[in-house]
């Protein structure tokens, strides 16, 4: 008569439970030292991919808000040096009206057409001189396309732009001579014309700017709901998994008391048949 003893069965089974057992325990801890139960595509294949796209709009979405508060500082800038232009030919215009008045002789004339060039020449200076982070804003040079038209990335995502574009500020107010009467007739028109242009300008700034605003505000809102979203999917609830963590230790401490239960059996096994 034969028979077999299967000594080591259980000895293999709690080393199995033991092994398993620090794995979770490790998992567990590295899930509660990161904060995040992502730490690993194993842990949640799908839940990582939805998190990883929804981190990347957040910082997209971040990214996006300093482009349209950086282009609204651009838009500031240029409307302030329009602003300068325009109390510029404001006044060449009420010097204009001094000038056709018949009680000034050419002597008082010539001086008035001295401060009329002084402040032409300082609103050419304001238009060549403006600048943001060193582009010309008011010269027809600067832009996305050197066109005077800036274009904002201002959203996450491909076609996510506001554009806006600056003229020329240089050819707005043309040359004025008031020290002729045809040149005084043809100084208001032209003075005119150029306060519209300004105005046009100043108009589509202002709207340019509230547009940007709106989308800050709307991708602001977008980011929130978007971190939010990839918070429920990635990090860990700490009591759970603390709570998780305990359960894990003593299942450990258990399978380390097991194993060594059956590694004792069978060596007092081992001495019996010996």
């Amino acid at each position: 008569m034969s028979f077999s003893i299967n000594s080591n069965t259980s000895s293999l089974q709690s080393n199995l439970y033991a092994t398993q057992n620090n794995l979770n325990q490790d998992k567990s801890l590295t899930a509660l030292s990161s904060g995040s139960k992502l730490t690993q595509a194993a842990n949640d294949a799908a839940s990582l991919a939805i998190s990883e796209k929804l981190l990347a709009l957040v910082s997209g979405s971040g990214q996006a808000i300093q482009n349209s508060n950086e282009s609204i500082g651009l838009i500031q800038t240029a409307d302030g040096a329009l602003e300068g232009i325009q109390d510029n030919t404001q006044r060449i215009r009420v010097l204009t009206l001094q000038a056709s008045n018949g009680t000034l002789n050419d002597g008082d004339k010539a001086i008035i057409q001295k401060e009329i060039d002084a402040l032409s020449e300082s609103s050419n200076d304001i238009a060549t001189s403006t600048r943001f982070n060193g582009i010309n804003l008011l010269d027809g040079t600067g832009g996305s396309s050197n066109d005077g038209t800036f274009v904002t990335q201002s959203g996450a995502d491909v076609g996510d732009t506001h554009s806006v574009s600056i003229p020329d500020a240089r050819s707005l107010v043309g040359t004025v001579d008031v020290t002729t009467q045809a040149g005084r007739d043809a100084a208001l028109t032209t003075l005119d014309d150029g306060l519209k242009a300004i105005n046009s300008a100043r108009a589509d700034l202002g709207a340019a700017q509230n547009s940007l605003l709106s989308s800050v505000r709307n991708t602001t809102v977008s980011q929130i709901n978007a971190a939010s979203a990839a918070s429920q999917l990635a990090d860990v609830d700490f009591a759970l998994e603390s709570a998780n963590f305990s359960k894990q230790n003593i299942l450990a401490q258990t399978g380390v008391f097991a194993q060594a239960q059956a590694n004792s059996r069978n060596s007092n096994l081992a001495g019996l048949l010996g």
